[in-house]
């Protein structure tokens, strides 16, 4: 696929491992991407759409005497009482929007059945849309999870804080090794709670994840960060952890290895994994309903750039198909 000269299959990540290059490459699309105003996906979606964005954040300016025709909703009350004069504030619009990328890089985002890890695709879209967020002039920052750690990169009008975030996200996701961590990690709504100190209000953020962990427990985290701040969550899923396919498999934990073949016995583990699965996805669909929340889903056996203009790009485009895993014996690091 070509636009403007380029190649978006030379865009395409693949692999395990998320590299610097492919990363900074994708500023080459950044101009196609209008991150406000996502168009209605066609994939299992909640609360699309119901996101009111507060446009760009205000400075305080002064306070000044009260005049007719100003906002009654700007009126300084505590300057009112002292003076015994109505006062009214004064804001001055910032230029720069902060837009914070929070991204999910614990061990669960280490596996993929086809083309790229979960980790790569979301370190390939996190980067998208930082270059994006900097091209339309918006200060760009990150939160970079990993299964111990949250770091921080604060947001600033500059090529050094995409680069920084991608450097971070490049180190963070090179360093797992296993889908499931020996330590175990820290929970999703850590990241919600650092994202609440760190984000001024009228600040845009993108959760980027597959979201296992996105449900109840993370409820009073997250209605408390979009109070101030809106929120997009992207979530990032490979169609292997949804069913597994009819045929025989191979799963791996990086450690141990483990056949699944045929049979009524194993009929039953299917289908109770696609059960659980399914209870998975529909609880952080009726979070992000209930708190009014785009969730927009991404395929990681797709490639990304193709799906990021069919959500976010100027004109529609047909997003790609769901494929399914094929062959005799499927492979794959679970």
């Amino acid at each position: 696929m070509h636009n403007n000269g380029i190649n978006h299959d030379e865009l395409n990540l693949r692999g395990a491992y998320p590299e610097v290059a492919p990363l900074v490459r994708l500023r080459h699309i950044a101009r196609q991407l209008q991150l406000f105003q996502p168009k209605a996906s066609k994939a299992d979606q909640a609360g699309q759409m119901l996101t009111r964005y507060r446009g760009r954040g205000m400075n305080f300016e002064e306070v000044r005497n009260y005049q007719p025709g100003d906002d009654v909703r700007s009126i300084d009350w505590r300057v009112t009482a002292r003076t015994g004069k109505t006062h009214t504030k004064l804001f001055q619009e910032e230029r720069e929007r902060p837009v914070v990328i929070l991204l999910d890089l614990r061990s669960p985002m280490f596996f993929g059945s086809q083309n790229a890890f979960k980790s790569v695709a979301a370190s390939a879209i996190a980067s998208a849309l930082a270059w994006s967020g900097l091209h339309h002039g918006d200060r760009i920052g990150a939160l970079l999870f990993s299964d111990q750690s949250v770091e921080t990169v604060r947001p600033r009008r500059s090529h050094h804080a995409v680069l920084a975030s991608i450097h971070g996200m490049v180190a963070a996701a090179g360093a797992l090794n296993s889908p499931v961590s020996a330590s175990g990690y820290q929970p999703i709504k850590i990241l919600l709670e650092e994202a609440r100190r760190i984000a001024r209000p009228g600040s845009a953020l993108f959760l980027v994840s597959d979201c296992h962990d996105l449900d109840a427990s993370s409820e009073q985290a997250l209605y408390l960060l979009t109070r101030h701040a809106d929120l997009q969550v992207l979530r990032i899923t490979d169609p292997l952890e949804r069913a597994l396919p009819d045929q025989p498999l191979t799963v791996s934990d990086g450690r141990q290895r483990t056949f699944l073949g045929f049979g009524r016995a194993n009929r039953g583990v299917r289908d109770n994994f696609a059960l659980q699965q399914q209870q998975v996805r529909a609880q952080t669909e009726q979070l992000c309903r209930k708190l009014r929340l785009p969730l927009i889903d991404f395929d990681n056996t797709q490639p990304v750039v193709p799906a990021l203009l069919s959500i976010y790009g100027g004109r529609p485009q047909t997003a790609p198909s769901m494929s399914k895993t094929s062959g005799s014996e499927s492979r794959a690091t679970l």
